[in-house]
């Protein structure tokens, strides 16, 4: 049992950072204002900025489930318009399903790791988890840099076709195929959007990785250079 957890830990870990990665961009809002920034989104729809953030404020209370709908009106083209059509609604319905699985498994897995992190701590002592833990890391790591080498590697020379092909494969209809003439949502979010938030994600994911190893540091084992003169017993 005890060997299990160990082997199940980290990967549990990684695939909960990368979760949490993808919930942590995704609800932020000074992302979404830099990305609008630089797409110059607001003038390309119609709309002024202040408005647009408020809609993107609504939109991300909604994927959360603290907004009940997304019926909202707001100033486009000098005209005051529904913002999201019936079918950008039903797309929504979706993503939020979507969304909402991948919080729930992110609870678990946190829940998970936390519960074994505790358990292995009482039973085997933290010096002896940590070092365990860290060996385990080294294998863990090659794994890591393949998938994370591998997505970025897609991300970057063909992002369109991991884009749609992530549609096929999470949505069972063709609701998310949007008409850029009419859809103000496809504006909000075109394809360089996406690229830089999956970027970012991918930049949070390695960042977060590269953190669990440095808890599983065995800073006793530093070069003697390293180490402070306290560590030698000479306190001055």
């Amino acid at each position: 049992m005890k060997k299990l957890i160990y082997n199940l830990i980290l990967p549990c870990t990684f695939i909960a950072i990368l979760l949490w990665s993808v919930i942590g961009v995704s609800q932020d809002r000074h992302f979404y204002h830099v990305q609008y920034q630089q797409n110059k989104t607001a003038e390309h729809i119609g709309m002024r900025h202040q408005d647009l953030m408020e809609v993107t404020d609504n939109l991300l209370s909604y994927m959360v489930k603290q907004r009940p709908d997304l019926e909202m009106q707001f100033g486009v083209k000098g005209e005051i318009r529904e913002i999201f059509d019936e079918r950008e609604k039903l797309h929504m319905i979706d993503v939020v399903n979507l969304y909402m699985g991948v919080v729930y498994i992110g609870i678990a897995l946190s829940a998970f790791v936390a519960v074994s992190v505790v358990y292995l701590w009482k039973t085997d002592g933290f010096r002896l988890m940590q070092g365990t833990l860290r060996r385990k890391y080294k294998w863990a790591a090659i794994g890591l840099v393949l998938v994370a080498g591998a997505f970025g590697g897609v991300i970057a020379t063909n992002f369109q076709w991991f884009w749609t092909n992530f549609h096929y494969v999470f949505f069972t209809n063709d609701l998310w195929m949007l008409d850029p003439r009419v859809s103000i949502m496809i504006n909000m979010f075109p394809l360089n959007f996406f690229f830089a938030m999956c970027r970012q994600i991918l930049i949070c994911f390695v960042i977060w990785c590269l953190v669990v190893r440095l808890v599983l540091a065995d800073f006793g084992n530093r070069p003697k250079w390293l180490r402070s003169k306290r560590e030698y017993g000479d306190v001055i």
